[in-house]
């Protein structure tokens, strides 16, 4: 239980250290160096009133400084981060719980920036490119699906090129920006880590998460974008979370 315990309060240090840079990428500001301010009046947050999830509730949701509700976005950033962190160190051995855990935090990331703002960054999905296809190579077994370099290596590639080939068709017969860049590169990222046969899945599953949240929030504005990459971290979880469970079970 020590350890269960230790990956959940780590994982509220990370969901709020989410939650600054979900605010502050999207704006080009210091993830590292400013202190935090409310939200509300730009006031400094105390030490006490900023730690993870406690200082929520001990405020009940209210700032200490104007008195205006504190957004809900941070409490649940950083329970979601830690659950996740204690559900890897349950489902995972020790090294895989890790590896899977700073996945994750990058995944959640791209999960709530692209819901919000529609940008994912460069730099996450370099991440996942180069971490997932240098784990294939170092240490296979740190990644739960156990997939070779090659399959990691040509699922990346052949994702990459296949979707970036398409991108570019839509744009050229519709003049539609069907998918972004930054999709295109989560794409090949989500690849390297799953490889050629859950690839498959995950592009199933994210269409259906796609396809419903158009049904439930398009309203037939010409301009509605579906936030692909959400759709796509939130399958990779789901798609990683139930492969692993099934063998537990079983």
């Amino acid at each position: 239980l020590m350890l269960e315990f230790s990956f959940f309060i780590v994982g509220l240090l990370f969901g709020s250290f989410a939650n600054v840079c979900i605010l502050r990428l999207p704006k080009d500001k210091d993830i590292f160096f400013l202190k935090s301010k409310c939200f509300n009046c730009e006031k400094e947050i105390l030490w006490k009133n900023n730690i993870p999830l406690l200082s929520y509730l001990n405020l009940a949701g209210i700032s200490e400084c104007c008195k205006k509700k504190i957004s809900l976005q941070y409490p649940i950033i950083e329970l979601t981060m830690a659950l996740l962190f204690l559900i890897n160190s349950i489902l995972f051995e020790t090294s895989q719980a890790f590896v899977m855990s700073i996945i994750f935090f990058i995944l959640l990331l791209i999960i709530v920036i692209d819901f919000y703002e529609r940008i994912i960054f460069d730099f996450m999905n370099y991440f996942l490119i180069i971490s997932g296809i240098s784990v294939s190579i170092i240490n296979p077994k740190l990644n739960p699906e156990n997939i070779t370099i090659l399959n990691s290596a040509v699922t990346c590639i052949v994702s990459f090129v296949f979707f970036y080939f398409l991108k570019e068709l839509f744009k050229k017969k519709k003049n539609i920006e069907a998918l972004g860049m930054g999709d295109v590169y989560l794409i090949a990222g989500l690849g390297a880590w799953l490889g050629f046969e859950k690839f498959c899945y995950i592009l199933s599953i994210s269409s259906i998460i796609g396809i419903l949240y158009y049904l439930f929030r398009g309203n037939n504005d010409k301009n509605f974008e579906i936030p692909y990459g959400s759709a796509l971290g939130v399958s990779f979880i789901l798609l990683v979370y139930s492969d692993n469970f099934l063998h537990i079970i079983t």
